[in-house]
């Protein structure tokens, strides 16, 4: 269902001469504007970007906006119906937005309607015996489709296609969102709505954000996701995906972000082919393509693509390998990508010569753990075993816990030192987390705990002198000269199209 700009006027996008928050001189008019209307209304009457007009409307006081600009008269007739049935419902009823619905059920201290659940499939649960046809079916549908075709419940299914290590499915499609999905926004949790309709839980909550609709069973909207201040910066001036790569921050993070502020997408500018040097051909398979990608300031992909056509294997995986006695016994005892991981080659060079000696592959697909590899378990972080046995952490995180071995954890609490106490605050919680060792989650909740104000770095200052030690240094150097990330200054010089030092 297409929504108009009339109907959704929040999801109007934002103008490039709407002005910023220190570009507007704020008038008297402007401010009695404000808590009348929308934020998004209120910023196309006077040219001003949504979100400034946000922080004023905070700056003045008001914590909620006004969704319409005057009250509904309710009768005794239209409170008795509140909660019988959905606030969605009654809205079209009353001819009034469902904010107003909800607002006055929670004034009245009356629980939401609760739409009662689908009724069970009355099929026998039983233990899944997985066919050869079965395991082919595995991630070509969803996991849900399967469990109803063969009769088991669903987290049945999505437990042996992880063991069996294949990826789940994935609709490559756009979701369309009907108009009865788009009632039900708010009304049930999103988890329950993407259950039934088979869509990530992700994609309810963003669409219920992006349309401004409580979540159930609350008086106030999400809120908006903990991003460090260089992430936030960033966010509407660089695409989704490149601040991703770029900061290490999870994309869905970075869009409820976006949702929650009325920032609109920032524009995709198709990346150039870069014209390689002697020196840089040199680094591919040295490190790996996302760290030399990053080092260069240049997708991941060109570097990708640049080191395939050239036929040098990926980081510390070998080119070739001699077939020993020894090394061929281990074909068919081992699945193809274990053995992979254990010889460092490409998991191809395995199968094909497997293949080309007529040995079946292994009748199992899970990996085989040695007894000195479990007694490791719980010992170390699961990522250093993971790094040491040459597989993934996640694949060490569900065997501790399939045997019911607790996660390593360094004896005793964090000791909380005089010395260490006195720099919260005075460095960002990131720089602290570093050189400490820990989450700069961590040290954020004991700033807080202490009522210690975050330290905020400045707006940055390109001066002459900076722009000249671009591709003359390193970026971390300068990063530490200007006391920011790393990320920032690659940003910049790539915008210049600055080539990177050495």
């Amino acid at each position: 269902m297409k929504t108009t700009k009339k109907d959704n006027p929040m999801k109007t996008k934002a103008k490039p001469s709407l002005l910023a928050y220190r570009e507007v001189v704020w008038t008297d008019e402007i401010d009695a504007a404000i808590g009348l209307e929308s934020d998004s209304i209120i910023g196309l009457r006077f040219g001003i970007s949504p979100r400034s007009i946000t922080r004023r409307r905070r700056k003045l006081g008001q914590i909620t906006e006004r969704t319409q600009a005057t009250d509904v008269v309710w009768t005794k007739k239209m409170e008795k119906q509140l909660g019988i049935k959905p606030d969605t419902e009654l809205a079209k009823l009353f001819g009034v937005s469902p904010y107003w619905v909800r607002k006055r059920r929670s004034e009245l201290g009356i629980d939401a309607h609760v739409i009662p659940e689908n009724p069970k499939s009355e099929r026998k649960i039983h233990k899944l015996e997985l066919t050869t046809g079965r395991i082919a079916s595995l991630g070509k549908s969803s996991d849900v489709f399967l469990a109803k075709r063969w009769g088991v419940a669903a987290g049945t299914v999505t437990l042996h296609r992880q063991k069996l290590g294949i990826e789940p499915f994935t609709k490559n499609q756009d979701i369309e969102w009907t108009k009865g999905m788009l009632d039900l926004l708010g009304e049930i949790p999103d988890g329950r709505l993407a259950r039934e309709y088979e869509i990530s839980p992700n994609s309810v909550k963003l669409k219920r954000i992006q349309r401004r609709i409580l979540p159930f069973g609350k008086n106030e909207m999400d809120p908006a996701p903990d991003l460090p201040k260089d992430v936030i910066d960033l966010i509407g001036k660089v695409p989704d995906k490149q601040i991703s790569d770029q900061c290490s921050v999870s994309r869905v993070s970075i869009r409820l972000y976006r949702a929650l502020h009325a920032i609109p997408l920032a524009e995709y500018v198709v990346p150039t082919l870069h014209n390689w040097q002697e020196n840089e051909t040199a680094m591919l398979g040295t490190i790996s393509d996302g760290s030399l990608a990053r080092k260069m300031g240049i997708p991941r992909e060109q570097v990708c693509h640049r080191r395939r056509s050239l036929g040098i294997p990926p980081f510390d995986r070998k080119g070739t390998i001699r077939w020993t006695k020894a090394v061929v016994a281990q074909l068919g005892q081992y699945p193809d990508h274990d053995l992979a991981r254990r010889l460092k080659i490409p998991q191809s060079k395995v199968t094909s010569k497997r293949e080309s000696l007529g040995i079946a592959a292994c009748s199992h697909n899970e990996r085989l753990w040695t007894t000195s590899e479990l007694k490791q378990l719980g010992t170390i972080h699961d990522t250093e075993l993971a790094a040491v046995i040459g597989v993934s952490q996640t694949l060490v995180a569900r065997k501790r816990t399939e045997l019911g071995i607790p996660p390593f954890k360094t004896a005793g609490p964090f000791d909380w030192k005089p010395a260490i106490l006195k720099r919260l605050g005075t460095i960002p919680d990131d720089e602290l987390a570093l050189e400490l060792g820990v989450s700069y989650q961590f040290i954020g909740q004991k700033r807080l705990e202490l009522g210690i104000p975050a330290m905020r770095r400045s707006s940055l200052k390109w001066t002459e002198e900076i722009l000249s030690k671009m591709g003359k240094i390193s970026d971390p150097a300068i990063a530490k000269e200007l006391g920011c990330t790393t990320g920032l200054v690659r940003m910049k010089r790539t915008e210049l199209g600055i080539a990177p030092f050495g």
